[in-house]
């Protein structure tokens, strides 16, 4: 009787005994294990050293990869003032306010006002201040503070001329508003002169009494912008018939 079987003598393969799809997710298994090794050998460099002296030589080659920015190389340099004399420098001004460069204007105010300090007296000079004050005043920041800084404390009793000029021509705006603080400062008011003092107490006075109260210096002190003042006063607190009044409207008018 044959048997048919294992021949004698030989061990009997385990793989033979397990079924083929066991034996097909084995060897799938074997092969992704041999695959993620291969890739780890491959990302590993053999060579530190080598690779060290790569990146040394591409730092050689691209000095800003390897150094970080100096902060002194966002500084930049101060410009110069604005350089000439008296006519050049005005005609700079008027240009550049017109031109809306605020602080290129301010920069040349400072200039001309070193350079020729009854500049402000001239009509277009003026007028050129007062719309870089407003400009100024309006952008607001460190060109503003520049600005009424110049006009408040570097133009002698043109100053606060000009601050005036500001508070009732430009009413209601910022720069008005800078001017009537600043014509409110003790420094400010010494450099006035009495007849810009005057004006400006009797803009401000807000009740008629208050105006009234106001009339003996309108009349020793005051100009032609306080006998604008007087005369509304007249009007608006019904004293055109007031013997002080008149007097003082007689005074201002013979000036």
């Amino acid at each position: 009787m044959t048997i048919v079987g294992s021949p004698p003598g030989r061990a009997s393969d385990p793989a033979a005994s397990l079924p083929r799809p066991v034996v097909l997710c084995i060897a799938g298994a074997a092969s992704i294990v041999a695959v993620i090794v291969l890739a780890i050998a491959v990302r590993t460099s053999p060579f530190p050293d080598l690779d060290e002296a790569r990146e040394n030589t591409s730092a050689a080659k691209d000095p800003s990869a390897a150094v970080a920015p100096s902060d002194d190389d966002d500084d930049e340099p101060q410009a110069a003032a604005p350089a000439g004399n008296s006519r050049e420098l005005r005609a700079q001004l008027s240009k550049e306010v017109r031109a809306g460069k605020v602080k290129d204007a301010a920069a040349t105010l400072t200039s001309l006002v070193a350079a020729d300090p009854r500049s402000p007296e001239d009509a277009d000079v003026r007028n050129d201040i007062l719309e870089l004050a407003s400009k100024a005043a309006y952008q607001g920041g460190a060109e503003a503070d520049k600005v009424f800084e110049v006009i408040g404390s570097k133009m002698g009793t043109r100053g606060p001329d000009v601050l005036y000029a500001l508070v009732t021509s430009k009413g209601g705006s910022k720069a008005a508003d800078r001017a009537v603080e600043l014509l409110k400062q003790d420094d400010v008011r010494a450099r006035a002169t009495p007849a810009t003092r005057i004006a400006f107490d009797l803009w401000a006075a807000k009740s008629c009494p208050d105006k009234a109260a106001l009339l003996d210096r309108a009349r020793t002190e005051g100009d032609s912008r306080a006998l604008g003042w007087v005369v509304l006063m007249g009007r608006n607190c019904k004293m055109s018939k007031d013997p002080k009044l008149k007097e003082t409207l007689e005074a201002l008018k013979s000036r």
